[in-house]
């Protein structure tokens, strides 16, 4: 079974996490998988290659248009059984022009109308749509036109057969060592409420240091922010690691900060919980609430409040807390998140389309391209686009 993982870019951040899981598990059911990147390089585009997966970066040249762009990719990916698209709008345009013996499943990995925009369109020329948490799911079904073919897959993780902590290390009072990990977009993770979480506990006064991995338009506004407050001594900004390095990093951690305002279902979560890491995080229906136990394995919190994510921290300093709920979030993690249930159930979904494509119950494809994806003049050059935005930019500085 030839299977292509495809999405726009490798960030840093919990679907590229999700995807090398996914992948690496996958290979112990003899699956081998191809990275195909669509839009731009991003900080882990090279974890494929470095870690043996074949990989295809099939980005538009200058002189291309959009159309003929995402026809490039329906031309180079014909020889797959499965197509596994994570918001990759050219790929997601050219469903139609694959062929009838290839099942394409795409994915919603996140609660936002961007991502239900792209994963949705085209659905006519879809096998199935996978949702990564109950929310997403009920959001995609609230659509309406494609609810019986979408399906949930729980995103897992790699967990421990046995408690990973040291045990040691809850002998004695100490400083809280706490990570966040994922991109620099307050919008999404909240992340320009960190250093007033870091200001308001040492106001309590607790002893904490703050590892933050990752990067994003608000890189600078975040490090200003650190800087005015006088944090710098208390947090260390790693940047974008590669994944790797910032799961190293998540290892020493007693607890993860995860401020976010949404999500759809952070692999970042189980991963920490897997190592025993307390997750500390915004109350989430359906994502975030389905996951932790207030008081029991984490805490969940209101957005943006501060105060009462410093509260936290001052609870889980008290080191006989931090063991208990410690245990908890690993064997919670060991009980429900596992990627190996994942990975099956993916291998399964596949199965079952490759079966449907084979024995002709699965539609077949319209054989055209949708270009709604694509957006206004998706059929012109795209180095026609950068000289009609800098005449507009022109036209609009003289004016």
């Amino acid at each position: 079974m030839k299977v292509a993982i495809i999405t726009y870019a490798l960030n840093v951040g919990g679907m590229e996490a999700l995807l090398f899981s996914l992948a690496r598990e996958l290979r112990t059911h003899g699956i081998d998988s191809t990275f195909v990147i669509t839009d731009s390089i991003g900080p882990w585009h090279e974890w494929p290659r470095d870690n043996g997966f074949d990989m295809l970066t099939i980005m538009p040249d200058w002189w291309e248009s959009r159309q003929s762009h995402a026809k490039q990719l329906a031309s180079r990916l014909r020889c797959y059984d499965i197509l596994l698209l994570n918001h990759s709008r050219p790929a997601q345009s050219a469903i139609g022009l694959f062929p009838n013996s290839t099942a394409v499943i795409a994915v919603l990995l996140n609660d936002i109308e961007d991502i239900y925009t792209v994963g949705l369109a085209n659905h006519h020329n879809l096998d199935r749509i996978v949702a990564v948490s109950e929310k997403v799911l009920a959001e995609g079904k609230r659509y309406g036109f494609c609810s019986d073919k979408l399906l949930n897959i729980r995103n897992g993780v790699e967990v421990f057969s046995d408690y990973p902590r040291n045990t040691g290390s809850f002998a004695k009072e100490r400083p809280l060592n706490i990570a966040f990990i994922g991109r620099f977009q307050h919008k999404q993770k909240g992340v320009l409420f960190l250093p007033g979480i870091v200001a308001k506990a040492r106001e309590k006064g607790l002893s904490v240091y703050l590892n933050i991995v990752g990067d994003g338009q608000d890189a600078d506004a975040l490090q200003k922010l650190l800087m005015d407050a006088s944090l710098m001594n208390s947090v260390k900004l790693h940047g974008a690691l590669p994944h790797s390095e910032a799961m190293r990093l998540l290892d020493s951690a007693d607890l993860l900060l995860m401020p976010s305002l949404f999500e759809g279902q952070p692999i970042i979560l189980f991963e920490a919980m897997a190592r025993g890491v307390v997750p500390v995080a915004t109350r989430l229906v359906g994502i975030t609430d389905n996951v932790i136990t207030d008081g029991v394995n984490g805490f969940l919190l209101p957005p943006g409040d501060e105060d009462a994510f410093a509260e936290s921290l001052r609870q889980l300093s008290d080191m006989k807390t931090l063991e208990r709920m410690s245990r908890s979030s690993w064997n919670c993690a060991l009980e429900n998140f596992s990627l190996k249930v994942m990975a099956r159930q993916y291998k399964e979904l596949f199965d079952a389309c490759i079966k449907e494509r084979q024995n002709g119950s699965a539609p077949a494809r319209t054989g055209t391209l949708d270009v709604f994806l694509l957006g206004k003049r998706s059929s012109i050059p795209l180095v026609f686009h950068d000289i009609w935005r800098n005449a507009k930019n022109v036209f609009k500085t003289r004016s």
